[in-house]
């Protein structure tokens, strides 16, 4: 689960895998609902936003995606100019804090969206498949694909952002250096 305090607000970004929409099972009802593309048929992930105020509910709302599968680590969602950006499955919703209504939201990634990061003006998403980087009109302003998936299963850190520059590492363990203009500063494979 990820928190923020926002003003006078609690904000809590979490898991809700139990969740079936259209359902009156459910152990909680959102009053809001997003769907990326394809989730109303093939739900994957399922990230709910509940906003309190001195621990009284004042509102929520629940987003489905489809696609590779994504849970609430501490880079999927971040707070940004009274909006919660959240990954969810292969697409970044964006989320008005005001009121929990849906301003955009971009596909990301082919696969799966792993973090999201403000940088200025813009927004870089760490992909698994691809490095994006996404203006305040939620348009790709580029994306940046290696040799493999931006995954090491040896706990390398796969992806770091620097001031200047992001450092990558694909899964076969090609090293990339590239600017904050998705370009190339440094190439190597690992020994």
């Amino acid at each position: 689960m990820n928190i923020y305090e926002y003003k006078d607000l609690r904000i809590e970004v979490s898991d809700d895998s139990t969740y079936n929409a259209g359902s009156e099972n459910n152990k909680f009802k959102y009053s809001k609902h997003y769907f990326g593309d394809g989730a109303k048929d093939h739900p994957t992930s399922k990230h709910c936003i509940k906003i309190f105020r001195h621990d009284e509910l004042l509102n929520d709302c629940i987003i489905i995606g489809s696609g590779g599968a994504t849970g609430i680590q501490p880079r999927s969602s971040l707070i940004s100019d009274r909006e919660i950006l959240i990954c969810c499955c292969d697409t970044i919703f964006c989320i008005s804090v005001d009121d929990l209504q849906l301003k955009w939201l971009t596909r990301a990634d082919q696969a799966t969206c792993f973090g999201i990061y403000g940088i200025g003006e813009y927004y870089i998403t760490h992909g698994e498949m691809e490095i994006s980087k996404i203006d305040k009109n939620w348009n790709i302003v580029w994306q940046f694909g290696g040799l493999d998936i931006f995954v090491s299963l040896d706990q390398d850190n796969a992806f770091k952002l620097n001031n200047d520059s992001i450092e990558l590492i694909d899964f076969i363990g090609v090293q990339y250096k590239i600017d904050f203009d998705g370009n190339i500063l440094r190439s190597t494979h690992q020994d």
